[in-house]
């Protein structure tokens, strides 16, 4: 992928949204030195390899403030000093945590979190969230850290070196590191990552690196004053029109179908396909049944479909990058995914996944992808469509031309 990335405050403290994740994790996937199995600690062997990979791509996040390049000298006079007695409290507008923060600190407030800089440019805490839409297992919330960490603090300049990762007794995965920062130079930085229902939340704390010692504890305290909200009943008095009704749609043969959301549109539908899209974002999913030689007897089957789907969409596209295929649940099936990246024809960044299985001798291909910038958030859609994707013939499936 290529971009330029706008240096701003939302990445003074290493968040700065690097979407090469598919990039680093294959180059280990084709070593074989990772999988969806890997133990915390060689998880974070991996952290400590990232830097060996080169030419990283960078993407542009929505720009939150911009202030010029700032050199930074702390000397024992300007130590950082939180006065906890005095802590203001903060509550996201989604409701979906609470904090408290030092009254003089600036606030950059997101729609997936909140970002508190110290005004002297010592220290940083931030606080981010997703929803999952389930409930994840150890190994998939580690899976979850290598993939945040390798995709916002990692590039060619940002020298990664780890310093610990640990699980604590809750299930929270706690891991330290350092980074060369644009504006503050060497940093120390901890991130704690835990899942509270399906929400997963991400608490960061960073400081220049020679002042971690002085600082980090303060930053830790600062941190536990975080507490997740009752998601679930402030949620839906807050925001009761923005929750999207679900249609079983399919192709007309009505041979297969998924749920979409009412705010898409379908921009196909035929004997065997079906097509859905967001035209304001350019989310985009489809689905569709065709032949495949052998498709009933060859056990790779569904791999070799996947694969030629890359081959021949990189034949149109730029920058094209892709993980290796694996096996992948599709309706009571096992079929096989792969993760891709590629520049559009109008420049832009795009990452998706191609699934494909076999049933009844046939070959069905779920393709959905979206812009490398709304991808995290785009799987709130994609995920229930691919998990309610059946190849059974629904009674009740929406026909209607595009």
């Amino acid at each position: 992928m290529t971009g330029v990335f706008t240096q701003d405050k939302t990445c003074a403290y290493g968040l700065s949204a690097n979407h090469q994740t598919i990039k680093i994790l294959m180059s280990y996937q084709h070593s074989g030195k990772f999988t969806h199995h890997v133990g915390q600690a060689l998880l974070f062997v991996i952290f400590g390899m990232l830097q060996a990979c080169s030419s990283p791509a960078v993407d542009s996040p929505p720009a939150m403030v911009t202030p010029s390049p700032v050199s930074v000298t702390i000397t024992p006079s300007s130590a950082l000093r939180v006065d906890f007695d005095a802590l203001q409290p903060y509550i996201h507008p989604s409701q979906r945590f609470s904090a408290e923060y030092p009254a003089d600190w600036e606030v950059v407030e997101r729609s997936d979190g909140v970002i508190f800089l110290e005004p002297n440019n010592r220290a940083g805490y931030s606080v981010f969230f997703e929803d999952a839409g389930q409930i994840y297992t150890e190994e998939d919330l580690n899976h979850y850290l290598v993939t945040f960490v390798a995709r916002n603090f990692f590039d060619e300049t940002a020298d990664f070196h780890p310093i610990s990762q640990t699980t604590e007794p809750d299930g929270a995965v706690v891991a330290q590191f350092s980074t060369i920062d644009p504006n503050l130079g060497p940093t120390t930085s901890e991130l704690r990552l835990f899942q509270t229902d399906t929400i997963i939340f991400i608490v960061h704390v960073s400081a220049p690196e020679e002042n971690w010692a002085a600082y980090g504890g303060q930053l830790q305290a600062l941190a536990n004053k975080f507490t997740p909200l009752d998601t679930d009943s402030d949620l839906a008095t807050v925001q009761p029109t923005t929750e999207p009704e679900w249609t079983l749609i399919g192709p007309k043969s009505q041979e297969f179908g998924f749920v979409y959301a009412n705010d898409w549109d379908i921009l196909e539908q035929q004997e065997n396909s079906i097509a859905v899209g967001h035209k304001d974002t350019g989310m985009m999913f489809t689905a569709s049944k065709f032949s495949w030689p052998n498709a009933a007897i060859d056990p790779q089957a569904a791999e070799k479909a996947a694969t030629e789907h890359i081959e021949t969409l990189s034949k149109t596209v730029e920058n094209m990058q892709s993980l290796p295929p694996k096996p992948f649940p599709v309706a009571d099936v096992t079929g096989a995914t792969i993760d891709f990246l590629y520049t559009d024809d109008q420049g832009r960044d795009i990452a998706g996944s191609v699934i494909t299985a076999v049933n009844k001798g046939q070959m069905h291909k779920i393709v959905f992808t979206a812009p490398t910038d709304i991808y995290e958030a785009a799987l709130i859609w994609f995920n229930p469509m691919q998990r309610s994707f059946t190849f059974l013939a629904p009674d009740k499936i929406e026909t209607k031309e595009p």
